[in-house]
């Protein structure tokens, strides 16, 4: 280190010390975030706020480095991207963090040291701890939740107790976090429970199923409506939309009417504005093509929500929507690069049905699809209908894409969209998840901007009643 580099480092140390001994009172309301980057695919690393609106970008210079100052409002758990990959960051005022990190080992390397590096160095190690439970990938977690109700439940309960006894491990831990991821630990074991009956209903294929009495007694006295701990924990905030979900499912039911009605009746005993914000956000998802309640469940938004930014950006996705509808003309791609060759645009392919794929490489349920898909692919080739897969990757993901066309052995027209999620054909669509399932007829109109999936037997009865 050059002297003069050494002595500002140091004046600026002694001068934190120095305002922290004379002025106690004073509020440090930064993290000093440094680090080094191996393999990085993209020159940036993006601190996010999940749960408020706090998000900076820091530059990753040539060399890998990168060092910037955050200046947070509140205390807790973060989130970073580097290309595709992120993880969780805990960051606390006056913390002098120092990340070191290999993207191609993305998980396994992390490494912090500094100020706040216990706190940091345990979510590393839990999200691998977590990943170790189900180390066979989906069919570890089928395995999982195809277990019959009681030894789920001891296997939950051992989950929650390997992550309590991981943070003893940490001798320099902040009291306070231990006792905050202590209760995120048991939040996340409480999901594991709510979220029990629906998957095990589908791994299993028991329509119908019900869990054993008592089985969620836990949640019984679980307060869905704590404002603080949803602006603070990410576990919380999690366990909430999944409990709201299902106590309006099981209300659907008990009424007879659709989900969706359901989520905003039950919404309408959520009394903190944090809360029903964020659910009235994720509600808003289904005012979509695929939902023939579409419509009512627009009013009914736009009269629950307070907030003019949020209603404004849902009227522009429902004026999209209406257009959307079975019968009107599809918007259209041009000129996407082929994996074959050359370049394809949607109205070549005008006098057959199209059946459309949006993914990417890095989406599992999108990687999930592809087996189903090439099975139906070859169910139905040289009939009529062309299959298609439109790849929005970033154009630093190019080669990703083009590898694992070639290893999966890919079938179908494999196109690479022109501008990842600000493509006008993925915009025009209203398309902010994936996969997402399109399937236009020869005259190039709309059957259905939200397809089935290939994994449901629905999409083999369009295709039957379409006489394909």
């Amino acid at each position: 280190m050059k002297i003069k580099s050494f002595l500002l480092s140091l004046g600026c140390v002694l001068f934190l010390v120095s305002c922290n001994k004379e002025n106690k009172t004073e509020k440090v309301d930064y993290v000093l975030f440094s680090g080094t980057v191996k393999n990085a695919v993209e020159n940036e690393i993006k601190i996010y706020g999940d749960g408020n609106n706090f998000g900076q970008t820091i530059v990753i210079k040539e060399d890998g480095t990168f060092s910037d100052t955050l200046k947070i409002d509140t205390k807790g758990t973060y989130g970073f991207i580097i290309g595709q990959e992120r993880s969780s960051i805990y960051l606390d005022f006056g913390n002098q963090l120092n990340l070191s990190i290999d993207v191609k080992e993305f998980d396994e390397s992390i490494k912090y040291t500094g100020a706040g590096s216990d706190e940091n160095n345990y979510l590393a190690e839990k999200l691998l701890l977590q990943e170790s439970f189900l180390s066979e990938g989906p069919e570890g977690y089928k395995n999982l939740f195809s277990k019959d109700a009681k030894e789920f439940k001891n296997e939950a309960l051992k989950q929650e107790q390997a992550k309590n006894e991981l943070l003893k491990k940490f001798t320099n831990i902040n009291p306070e976090f231990v006792s905050i991821q202590t209760s995120d630990n048991h939040y996340e074991y409480l999901s594991m429970i709510n979220d029990f009956k629906g998957n095990h209903a589908y791994y299993t294929k028991k329509t119908g199923y019900k869990t054993p009495e008592g089985f969620l007694d836990e949640l019984t006295s679980f307060d869905i409506d704590n404002s603080k701990d949803f602006e603070s924990s990410q576990a919380y905030r999690r366990l909430v939309m999944s409990v709201f979900d299902r106590i309006s499912s099981e209300k659907a039911d008990a009424d007879n009417i659709p989900f969706d009605k359901a989520q905003m009746e039950s919404l309408s005993k959520i009394k903190s504005k944090n809360i029903r914000n964020i659910l009235i956000k994720n509600i808003a998802y289904q005012v979509s093509p695929r939902n023939d309640n579409a419509v009512e469940l627009y009013k009914m938004i736009m009269a629950a929500s307070d907030d003019e930014e949020f209603k404004s950006e849902l009227t522009q996705q429902f004026e999209k929507v209406k257009q959307l509808v079975k019968g009107n003309e599809s918007p259209v791609f041009n000129n996407y690069e082929n994996f074959a060759g050359g370049t394809t645009s949607l109205n070549d392919l005008k006098g057959k049905y199209v059946y459309i794929d949006v993914w990417a490489t890095w989406c599992g349920p999108c990687k999930a699809e592809i087996p189903h898909l090439k099975k139906i692919e070859k169910e139905f080739h040289n009939k009529n209908i062309e299959f298609v897969s439109i790849s929005i990757d970033k154009k630093a993901q190019h080669d990703a894409w083009k590898k694992m066309v070639t290893e999966k052995e890919l079938g179908g027209i494999q196109l690479f969209a022109d501008n990842n999620w600000s493509s006008q054909f993925i915009v025009d669509y209203g398309i902010q998840g994936i996969p997402r399932f399109i399937l236009i007829d020869p005259n190039g109109k709309i059957v259905s901007a939200s397809a089935p999936r290939p994994s449901d037997a629905k999409l083999l009865d369009v295709f039957k009643e379409l006489k394909i």
